[in-house]
């Protein structure tokens, strides 16, 4: 699973790890959106706690504490009629087919810049495609912002409707051999 590594050194110097709130400085984050930002600060930990998501964080390596960006992942359906015909001639015909939301994203603002976007979308998919394995999901799914969609089209994310944008675990498979191979 793909922890480090980029394009740019900078993200080298990132591990994405699971939340832990007596270790990561939460009140420090400020990605410039404030309900991503209130969301880490105040309620990441009781959702974790909860069992409704699981939080990664980027933390820098050479400063363990701070937050530098983090991402949620949740279980999600997905209605099969919302596929693209061409994906959804694949699957099962179920109405609802399992998914895994990539439900939030963000970076600190002191962070913006060096390629940890695409760090912590790389780990997300490869923490979701391995926990198909266990866990059946047919795709990661993600609602962006209208200011984000180019960013996650980036890695094939296609639109399921004007809010969700979906991509398929057979795609986040090539991805992740492609990324291996140095593709």
């Amino acid at each position: 699973m793909p922890t480090e590594g980029s394009e740019t050194s900078d993200v080298l110097q990132f591990r994405i790890e699971p939340l832990d709130a007596s270790r990561h400085r939460r009140e420090a984050f400020d990605c410039g959106v404030e309900s991503l930002t209130t969301f880490l600060r105040e309620r990441a930990r009781k959702e974790v706690a909860s069992k409704t998501c699981a939080c990664f964080v980027a933390v820098p390596a050479a400063e363990p504490g701070c937050v530098a960006g983090y991402y949620t992942l949740s279980a999600a359906t997905i209605a099969l009629e919302q596929v693209p015909p061409e994906l959804a001639r694949r699957l099962p015909r179920y109405p609802l087919l399992p998914a895994t939301l990539l439900g939030r994203l963000a970076c600190d603002l002191r962070f913006k810049g060096v390629g940890l976007g695409r760090l912590l979308v790389v780990d997300a998919l490869a923490r979701a495609f391995l926990a198909s394995g266990e866990v059946g999901s047919v795709a990661v799914v993600t609602d962006p912002k209208e200011a984000t969609v180019s960013f996650y089209e980036k890695f094939g994310f296609r639109r399921l409707r004007a809010d969700r944008m979906l991509l398929m675990m057979a795609t986040i498979r090539d991805l992740l051999t492609g990324a291996a191979k140095g593709d």
